[in-house]
């Protein structure tokens, strides 16, 4: 049995700041409570709940007021007592918080009058006042509260420190309460702060962005890593497939350049599949290019999953190749989708969503890829076709969501269908302004039309937002992510971490990386982009020069290998925070809807041939220049925080317009597409002339260089038309000759008609109507 707790030394400054504390909590809960008592009009339902927190308060403070005056040295009764009114207190007071929080939250998004008190309320009382008591009660009766000398409770008395479950009951009477109450605040915050907003995360928004996320986006973390855990045996199955075939063995040179191959035909693919973008998604819309994407998915899931039982390592390698077209068109277009069915609030996070996805598929990958589960000799076709379960879902679930209400109307001119999307995924009929905006953004591009990859080149207007983009993702690639990953299991193994359990430790990894990536979901509105992205490849920065340092010492001081363990975990924290998750929805929003398919075809091309260059050169860098190789990489992230810093605006909470104007200023033009901004010169005569009447080719409008030229021409027509004016007034003296031989002509035929007229009866029968003609 351990020996009793020592008495606790209170120091003088310590019992002063206490006493001054509990003095402030209960001057400020007492000042509530009398202003409940002294003014009716201002008990409201909220107030009414304020009270009964700072009654909590109030409670708590006298409790701990109690309890640092008085100098406990045992579990005495009045220790007892004071740990369990605090205990009391404290518990009640969390519970009060939340049910507070939770009463605006019904009362701003649920309902525009407020919930019903009855219920309600007397749930709240329940809730807060009664679990608190049986908690206390049930310590007390158990014997759970008493002296526990230490600095965890202020008064001193508050868990045994003797008993054995001690830590369950500091969790009961009062830990978990504030985890909760911790949790559930920002959360609330975050859902009242999108109400506010008007947008919210409706279900139909919801469920398309995590079918769309699952069934594209985790396909591509998943084949990135689960061709890792069963390398070594692939190759055997390589090397033995060969030899019932010959009854010869792979050379050395033929397995490294066939695994190679199955390696790198998933980034080739992936570049194959950035190209087949633009054509894809302006055919077949955002949702049809998912749904059609499918099939890269599945078709590859069969081939990979019966490789063995075909005895073909070439069906693995087309498979790669096919898998990588879809994690190409995937991570491309599922950003594009989401990008557009988002509105502008909540854009920054589910633009996060699809690199959510990737991470928690790498993650799935790591653990379906453990020894003990998947990566085993019967196991492994097994894991490599479990991508089509994915697909097969995305498949059965996403026809039943709306397509993208941007490309219906900007593109397909279906007013009304894009209307019945945006209520939709809006969950409101009022949807008009958006409509607006959406013909804004139409009208300012119809002048440039469709814009290909090579028109988005010539483009000045465009030009900032091209170099933004292929920056980015450059950066995002040769910033050595992949690199890390790769060096890391030799990282694990030198810093003491056997061999069995390195990947164990590479699966932790993974879900560090799941957990930054969400937290950057939910910080993505609050933070900004810009801010998410200096914040991490500074990190990465600080991360690869640290780990240099760390390799090359590692040797020599004994605590360097471990240093190098927290330099990889920094350095995943880093890039989840920004560099992964930014960059793709940077190119949704700052591309309209023309350019936007040929901006994703750029910046994937950017993304896979980075991707493939480093998988394909890092082992020779890191042959020649050993633990220095990270240096490289530390450039690359301060060259491109530094680009990030002069150049990328923050675009949080912004129209895809206002964030094109802001563009349009740093490329010096004055509209986002002024190529035709010249007619604009044209006079309102020139406008208003007929439609017939065609200008000859060689006839050009004003501004243009040949100016002075047409002046030099001026006197010349000047004469000509003088000439032509001179004779038209020659042909106008000759009128009156004309008139008058035109009037003898009219007198002969007078008379011919009188003649005739003599000729007819006196009284000519009147013609019929149907013979007169006007």
């Amino acid at each position: 049995m351990p020996p009793p707790a020592p008495p606790t030394v209170l120091v003088p400054s310590e019992r002063a700041v206490v006493l001054l504390s509990c003095v402030l909590s209960a001057l400020g809960s007492g000042l509530l409570v009398a202003t409940h008592a002294l003014w009716p009009d201002l008990r409201s339902r909220a107030r009414r709940l304020l009270l009964f927190l700072s009654l909590a308060d109030l409670l708590s403070a006298a409790s701990y007021f109690y309890g640092v005056l008085q100098d406990f040295s045992g579990p005495s009764w009045d220790c007892v007592l004071q740990g369990a009114l605090s205990t009391f207190a404290n518990t009640s007071s969390f519970f009060w918080t939340v049910a507070i929080a939770l009463y605006l939250y019904l009362s701003i998004v649920r309902t525009t009058r407020g919930p019903r008190a009855g219920r309600l309320l007397l749930a709240f009382h329940v809730v807060s006042w009664g679990v608190p008591l049986a908690i206390t009660v049930a310590a007390v009766t158990l014997k759970k509260i008493g002296y526990d000398a230490s600095d965890v409770s202020v008064g001193w008395c508050w868990i045994d420190l003797e008993a054995k479950d001690r830590v369950l009951w500091m969790l009961l009477t009062g830990k978990l309460w504030e985890l909760l109450a911790y949790v559930m605040l920002p959360v609330l915050y975050l859902l009242i702060r999108k109400h506010i907003n008007r947008a919210r995360l409706t279900l139909v928004l919801a469920l398309a962005t995590l079918i769309s996320a699952f069934g594209s986006s985790f396909q591509y973390g998943y084949n990135v890593a689960a061709i890792n855990s069963p390398s070594q045996l692939m190759k055997e199955f390589y090397n033995e497939t060969y030899y019932d075939r010959t009854s010869n063995y792979l050379s050395d040179f033929s397995l490294t350049l066939l695994w190679s191959l199955s390696v790198s035909m998933f980034p080739f693919g992936g570049l194959v599949g950035s190209l087949m973008v633009g054509f894809l998604v302006n055919k077949f819309g955002r949702k049809g290019t998912l749904l059609l994407n499918n099939f890269f998915s599945i078709v590859p899931a069969v081939l990979m999953g019966s490789s063995e039982a075909a005895h073909s390592f070439e069906i693995i390698i087309f498979s790669r190749l096919l898998v990588g077209i879809c994690a190409g068109l995937s991570s491309n277009v599922v950003p594009m989708y989401l990008g557009e069915l988002a509105p502008k609030n909540l854009r920054g996070a589910l633009g996060v969503v699809p690199q959510l996805f990737i991470t928690v598929g790498i993650l799935v990958a790591q653990i379906l890829g453990l020894r003990s589960v998947l990566a085993n000799q019967k196991g492994w076709p097994i894991l490599l076709g479990v991508t089509g379960i994915p697909a097969a879902l995305q498949l059965l679930l996403l026809p039943f969501f709306p397509e993208s209400p941007r490309y219906l109307l900007v593109q397909k001119k279906n007013h009304e269908a894009a209307r019945k999307a945006l209520r939709r995924v809006r969950g409101w009929d009022d949807v008009e302004d958006e409509m607006e905006e959406i013909r804004l953004e139409d009208e300012a591009e119809k002048a440039a039309g469709f814009i290909s990859v090579v028109k988005l080149f010539r483009i000045r207007s465009l030009r900032w937002q091209l170099i933004s983009i292929i920056v980015l993702m450059g950066g995002q690639q040769l910033s050595g992510v992949n690199a890390i990953y790769y060096y890391a299991d030799e990282i694990y193994k030198n810093a003491g971490v056997a061999e069995d359990n390195v990947q164990y430790v590479t699966a932790g990894t993974g879900a560090v990386n799941v957990v930054i990536t969400i937290l950057a979901v939910f910080v993505v509105e609050l933070l900004g982009r810009r801010i998410l992205l200096l914040l991490g490849f500074s990190i990465c920065f600080t991360a690869c020069c640290v780990l240099t340092a760390a390799l090359v010492l590692q040797t020599t001081i004994s605590w360097m290998p471990y240093l190098s363990i927290v330099c990889v975990l920094s350095y995943v924290i880093g890039h989840a925070l920004g560099p992964s998750p930014i960059p793709a929805l940077i190119i949704t929003e700052i591309f309209l809807q023309s350019s936007r398919s040929s901006a994703f075809m750029v910046g994937g091309s950017v993304h896979w041939l980075c991707n493939f260059s480093v998988g394909l050169l890092f082992p020779f860098i890191q042959e020649g220049l050993g633990p220095y190789s990270f240096i490289i990489f530390a450039g690359v992230c301060f060259l491109t925080a530094t680009f990030i810093f002069l150049v990328i605006p923050e675009t949080k909470s912004k129209t895809f317009m206002e964030i094109n104007q802001t563009f349009a200023k740093m490329n010096n033009v004055s509209e986002v597409y002024p190529e035709n901004e010249e007619l604009r010169e044209i006079p309102e005569e020139r406008k208003k002339l007929p439609e017939e009447i065609e200008l000859p080719e060689e006839a050009e409008l004003p501004g243009e260089p040949k100016v002075a030229e047409e002046q030099k021409e001026l006197p010349d027509k000047l004469k000509s038309v003088s000439e032509e004016l001179k004779a038209v007034s020659e042909g106008l003296k000759e009128l009156p000759e004309k008139l008058k031989s035109v009037s003898e002509e009219l007198k002969a035929v007078s008379e011919a008609l009188k003649a005739v007229s003599e000729g007819l009866p006196e009284e000519p029968k009147q013609l019929p109507p149907s013979t007169v003609k006007l």
